[in-house]
């Protein structure tokens, strides 16, 4: 049975509600982005499936961007298909078209609703925006990288420090917690989840949270913070 949602704005959310749904609502990062026992079980982060920009080689982060190519959204609902069975009763997305066609995905198969939060986008490329990735890949990457090593406070061109990027993101994992669901999905992309779970979850080096499409990893919230209890980087 298809699912009425429509689409409503609440402060600096968008949220795709059902009829009976609400907005959640956030009480402000935790400190260095610590994870509460009041909220969801299961938090997983999963990587959106292949883009048109990436298949074109473009490094696209300005929202929306462009979309899925026809093989990443049918990737997309197979997976959603796959993983429905954990059943996810709150899907939150980065706002960028990649991932926000992803969540449709899952939406479609589980019923639940889809609330987008900007502070999940994909860190900025800045003035490498818009360029081809065999150009400027590599620049893009250097900053990445030395964020996900904890080495925060460098910026890039024209785009956000590594502090900025982690503030913005812990905002948005702290909106994820202020829901009444068991077990969460968290639509973002992989650069973003590198260096945030690089950063903020206990025993997840960057290497073991790089994220091929539709690859994910499963956390779970405890009193010491964010803990890694599965990644699968290539996906189911």
């Amino acid at each position: 049975m298809a699912v009425s949602r429509r689409l409503v704005l609440v402060g600096s959310l968008t949220v795709l509600v059902g009829c009976s749904a609400t907005a959640p609502t956030s009480s402000g990062p935790t400190p260095d982005g610590v994870a509460s026992l009041d909220g969801p079980a299961t938090v997983t982060l999963l990587r959106h499936g292949e883009s048109i920009a990436s298949a074109r080689g473009i490094l696209s982060t300005v929202n929306p961007g462009q979309g899925l190519t026809q093989q990443g959204a049918a990737e997309a609902k197979r997976v959603a298909g796959v993983l429905a069975a954990r059943g996810y009763g709150a899907i939150f997305t980065s706002p960028l078209a990649r991932a926000s066609q992803t969540a449709a995905a899952f939406a479609e198969v589980t019923g639940a609703d889809v609330v987008v939060l900007d502070g999940l986008a994909e860190i900025s490329a800045g003035a490498y925006e818009g360029h081809s990735a065999s150009e400027y890949g590599a620049d893009y990457l250097e900053h990445v990288d030395a964020w996900a090593r904890g080495e925060l406070d460098g910026s890039i061109p024209g785009g956000e420090s590594g502090r900025e990027f982690l503030a913005r993101m812990d905002a948005a994992m702290t909106q994820v917690l202020d829901t009444d669901a068991r077990n969460v999905l968290v639509v973002s992309h992989g650069e973003a989840i590198r260096v945030w779970a690089g950063n903020r979850v206990l025993g997840a080096t960057a290497d073991a949270v790089r994220l091929g499409y539709n690859g994910f990893a499963t956390l779970r919230p405890a009193p010491s913070g964010w803990q890694l209890t599965e990644a699968r980087p290539e996906g189911p």
